[in-house]
């Protein structure tokens, strides 16, 4: 039995060998043209290797195993892989950056609004929660990876981190204008009584404002006079003397 598995392991190894190198020979010129295209690939944007790499891949995914092939000792000292795998990264990082900040976009296209104010409120700070540790990690890493993208003549656009941040003072712009219309619909319809009730959903709006400021640097004008508005109209027991005067 053991040894019979052993004679199968080898035999499929062999056949698996033999595929590769049968590859390293079939493939071996458009490999090679490869090589020296993303070796002298001048991008000048990240869109534009986003572009070329997409048409790498395509070519790429016509061997069984790229790493194994690309051992073969013809390709040694040839094959690129140091810029390859920098071009991988930047685009891999792209992508990601511009998934986040389409997912935390409360005026993109992308997202769904759900059917009342506690359920919405909640899901901006999920999606905000969610999002916020991991541009925080790509900030501490940013200076590392920029330095090797910038050793293989990669470009990229850092400054989907910065619009991210800015996507931060929407969310709060959003919450606060969506809180205040709340309230003013109930208070018109059932008076100030009913309209305390979501003093506590306002409380917790403002908070996420708050956290919203810290995380993009500031607000804009909009956004500063729509905290000032529902503090003003929640009036919590500590702001009472200020709201008075």
């Amino acid at each position: 039995g053991g040894q019979a598995a052993v004679k199968d392991e080898l035999e499929s190894r062999s056949s698996y060998m033999k595929q590769i190198m049968a590859e390293r020979e079939k493939f071996g010129p458009m490999i090679h043209d490869l090589a020296r295209q993303i070796a002298s690939f001048q991008g000048k944007t990240i869109e534009h290797i986003t572009v070329f790499l997409a048409e790498v891949e395509r070519r790429l995914a016509r061997l069984t195993d790229e790493r194994m092939v690309l051992r073969g000792e013809q390709f040694a000292g040839q094959w690129p892989e140091k810029r390859l795998d920098a071009m991988r990264e930047a685009a891999a990082l792209h992508k990601e950056l511009l998934n986040m900040l389409h997912t935390m976009d409360p005026e993109g296209e992308g997202w769904t609004a759900r059917t009342n104010v506690r359920d919405e409120l909640l899901q901006v700070v999920e999606k905000f929660d969610a999002i916020r540790p991991q541009v925080d990690a790509r900030v501490r890493g940013k200076e590392e990876v920029a330095r090797r993208l910038a050793g293989e003549r990669i470009p990229f656009d850092w400054s989907l981190i910065n619009a991210i941040q800015l996507v931060a003072v929407t969310q709060a712009r959003y919450v606060l204008a969506m809180m205040l219309e709340a309230i003013h619909g109930l208070q018109q319809q059932m008076g100030d009584a009913a309209a305390s009730k979501v003093e506590q959903l306002a409380e917790q709006a403002l908070r996420f404002a708050f956290r919203c400021h810290q995380f993009a640097g500031g607000f804009d004008q909009q956004t500063t006079e729509l905290f000032s508005k529902l503090s003003a109209v929640i009036s919590p027991p500590e702001a009472d003397a200020n709201a008075d005067e």
